[in-house]
């Protein structure tokens, strides 16, 4: 019985070991690859303020200031590249202090994501985690094995990037991949959408619709500001994607998506009038079932959108589709970290559910 305290304790040691030597600094013989602009994917514009912003450097006199701030954030972007590297590291620049936030850990808000290219699809290898401000350095991955391999790394979900560069060892061959060409699906909503409170960016749920679709897709969520605004509708119709998915009931009471949805989608149709735009419903939150009126406030939301699509449909707009918000009370409401926000389990939930939508509305008709 004597022996248990020191055995947890080294456990402990050993735990907290791992830890450091997760994000421990890179050896000095790595050669470093600075990332450059063009590599970046998940951008729709490409003249910005940053090379990592999400809208373009004319927006910040066009939008409110909070989502021109949300803006700088770099979710949904990420970039490719292939080599036959043993091992990786990883150094990024962040742009803000706030590293976590009381419901979202620093892996999502702040870190770096690896994915790593195996047949037809992408697996996941690691995330850096972030430690200090302004600037990280992180082993990624030892041991990668033999052979050229394509590796995607994904950018964090609510923070902004100063830069980022790639260390491999000096012998080992390296080189960008450029961004997919193809029109993208682009995404516009909430915090939900932006991805919180994923645990790390790659489990955001354009993120995941991304890889199982094998479509480029451009993340405009912002916290708290998916309110349907006009200057939005006019900068995501300069957009030429392949499918709008329009997600903004979190941030919309039933009679503010009854006011602002039909000019969002008459701005977005006087450019677009052929691009298939899928509506989602409002996600029925986790904790619905026991605060009615939470639940009546989606609901009625739903109907305002549904009404509203069925008005279009009646005048000739063919190419709008709608499909329920994701089911987050099922399975006794544990895929959110508060009721609202989902956690990656709920993130998974939502692509479950958006993916045959999504494939159906990109059907040729």
């Amino acid at each position: 019985m004597k022996l248990l305290p020191i055995i947890a304790t080294v456990g402990v040691l050993l735990f907290a070991t791992s830890l450091v030597s997760d994000a421990s600094a890179a050896p000095p013989e790595l050669s470093w690859h600075q990332l450059q602009t063009e590599f970046i994917a998940g951008k729709g514009w490409n003249k910005t303020a940053s090379p990592f912003d999400r809208l373009p450097a004319v927006a910040e006199k066009a939008v409110r200031p909070p989502v021109w701030k949300l803006s700088r954030d770099s979710a949904g972007m990420s970039v490719e590249f292939t080599t036959d590297a043993g091992s990786l590291a990883v150094r990024w620049t962040l742009l803000s202090p706030q590293l976590a936030k009381p419901h979202m850990p620093a892996t999502g808000v702040s870190g770096v994501d690896l994915y790593v290219r195996q047949g037809e699809r992408w697996q996941f290898v690691a995330t850096a985690r972030p430690t200090k401000f302004p600037t990280n350095e992180a082993m990624l991955a030892v041991g990668l094995g033999n052979g050229e391999k394509r590796y995607r790394v994904y950018l964090p979900l609510y923070n902004g990037v100063g830069s980022l560069a790639l260390g491999i060892p000096q012998d080992a061959s390296f080189a960008w991949d450029k961004p997919d060409a193809r029109p993208p699906i682009v995404f516009y909503g909430t915090s939900i959408t932006q991805g919180g409170c994923a645990s790390r960016p790659g489990m955001a749920y354009p993120a995941i619709l991304g890889r199982r679709l094998e479509r480029p897709v451009i993340n405009l969520g912002f916290s708290g500001n998916g309110r349907l605004e006009p200057e939005m509708a006019d900068l995501l119709a300069e957009l030429d994607p392949a499918l709008y998915v329009i997600d903004p009931l979190p941030n919309n009471f039933p009679q503010q998506a009854a006011q602002r949805l039909p000019k969002f989608l008459e701005i977005i149709r006087a450019k677009r009038p052929t691009t298939p735009i899928l509506l989602v419903g409002g996600p029925r939150y986790a904790d619905s079932l026991a605060l009615a009126a939470r639940a009546e406030r989606v609901a009625a939301a739903d109907r305002v959108v549904e009404k509203i699509i069925q008005d279009r449909l009646a005048k000739g707009d063919t190419q709008l589709y709608f499909v329920a918000g994701s089911d987050l009370a099922a399975n006794g409401g544990d895929a959110t970290v508060d009721g609202t926000h989902p956690t990656d389990l709920g993130f998974m939930s939502m692509a479950d559910d958006l993916e045959p939508a999504i494939k159906n509305a990109l059907q040729p008709r």
